[in-house]
């Protein structure tokens, strides 16, 4: 399974709505006053679907992550004296994508053969998942308003004597997602699904809150997890493209190249999946009439844009780390003296950094740092 829920699906009695969480194709219309005497849809494709594409995707996810990030931790705390505020945010993010793609065996490894690791497990990687899912992107919010304040109000979050608002920061970011991870922790469980033949890591709800739960976690999705978040760095990033546009230098059109690659890589990896969630809910609300085929497309868009948006934690590297001149010099110094390259090649692609500069664009001359 492939979902924002941690790929498993809301368990409900007969009577109830279908689960808007669920990734199975399967809708029981004799349930349906409209549709009584309609068969119920097959599984077999989304199911077939899964197996294959979900393993592959992960693991890719999985090398490509893990990597990347962990360059990025090796390259800052080598040289942890030199950290900003920023670079902080960035250490931060580069420690929560971790978090996110180790939990992506499991989900494999259920997609395949279903949930085998019982169910302390099932609430661990779970909320383990919830958490870093949303850190990421509460901790890309911090980023862009910290570069908001250095460029637009020249105001540096990473000097000395206010380094500890970034503590603060990452301290209530984290403390945030653990809350929003509570009921992962308390209503996950290892649980039969009869339509997989299979047991999965899923939400237990009762029917009673099944309506009242179902609100909540698509609230939490596309408003706290995606509106919200959209929202904050969009206005960030206009007032520091607005701000560059007004002042000189050669730098700046680099910088705004990096501030419209962020934000745009941001939209293009999750707002298919909020789409195909959306329409989901529609479905599910009855606001559009239910079929086999829209079940399906639906299932397998889940599947394929989740996915999409969790390959974004591999790109953070690049977005917040790789672009920055002081990162690169700093990696090719560990490169050098851990004998990986030698001196002269170093000496060739070392650049010259302003003073100040940061390991993305932002800094004290606003973009030196690119």
């Amino acid at each position: 399974m492939s979902d924002f829920d941690l790929h498993s699906k809301m368990i409900f009695n007969s009577e109830d709505f279908e689960p808007l969480m669920e990734n199975s194709s399967y809708y029981d219309y004799s349930n349906d006053t409209d549709n009584c005497c309609l068969p119920p849809c097959t599984m077999y494709t989304i199911q077939t679907f899964e197996k294959v594409f979900l393993p592959i995707f992960y693991t890719l996810v999985f090398l490509l992550g893990l990597s990347g990030n962990l360059l990025v931790i090796a390259v800052m705390l080598t040289y942890k004296h030199t950290l900003a505020g920023t670079d902080t945010f960035i250490l931060h993010l580069a420690i929560a994508d971790i978090l996110l793609v180790l939990t992506l065996p499991f989900w494999a490894v259920q997609a395949v053969s279903g949930w085998i690791f019982g169910d302390v497990l099932c609430k661990i990687i779970g909320s383990v998942f919830k958490i870093n899912f949303y850190s990421s992107i509460f901790l890309l919010v911090c980023i862009s308003f910290d570069r908001y304040l250095s460029i637009v109000h020249a105001v540096q979050m990473y000097k000395k004597h206010k380094i500890y608002l970034v503590h603060v920061s990452c301290l209530a970011v984290w403390s945030f997602c653990f809350l929003l991870s509570i009921p992962d922790l308390v209503l996950l469980q290892v649980m039969s699904e009869d339509r997989y033949n299979t047991t999965e890591c899923l939400h237990n709800f009762s029917s009673t809150t099944a309506h009242y739960w179902k609100a909540v976690w698509r609230f939490l999705f596309h408003v706290v997890g995606f509106l919200l978040p959209l929202c904050a760095m969009g206005y960030c990033y206009v007032m520091i493209i607005r701000t560059l546009l007004r002042s000189q230098g050669f730098q700046k059109h680099k910088a705004i190249k990096v501030i419209v690659a962020v934000v745009v890589t941001f939209i293009l990896c999750w707002a298919p999946y909020n789409v195909v969630l959306l329409t989901d809910t529609l479905v599910s609300l009855k606001v559009l009439n239910r079929t086999c085929d829209l079940d399906t497309q639906i299932d397998i868009g889940k599947s394929i844009t989740s996915s999409l948006g969790y390959f974004h934690c591999c790109l953070n590297p690049f977005l917040y780390a790789f672009i920055g001149i002081k990162f690169r010099n700093n990696f090719l110094v560990l490169l050098s003296q851990i004998g990986c390259i030698g001196r002269e090649f170093m000496k060739k692609y070392l650049k010259p950094q302003r003073r100040n500069s940061t390991w993305s664009e932002s800094g004290e001359t606003s973009y030196s740092g690119i």
